[in-house]
């Protein structure tokens, strides 16, 4: 659960920020906590890896 909201919270972060800065194309954001992981949760290492934000940028 707190992964989760830690999740949200860090790509409402990068959504706002965007949007501040003029990016103004559809976007959304969505936290997927702990449940898409990258990297092993066992290590400092990749619990670091693991929080990151990824965007999709789709030529229309």
């Amino acid at each position: 659960m707190k992964n989760q909201k830690l999740s949200e919270q860090r790509a409402r972060a990068v959504f706002e920020y965007l949007i501040t800065h003029g990016v103004q194309n559809k976007m959304y954001y969505q936290g997927y906590g702990s449940s898409q992981p990258i990297a092993d949760n066992n290590t400092d290492d990749g619990r670091q890896k693991n929080r990151r934000v990824e965007f999709e940028i789709v030529k229309q």
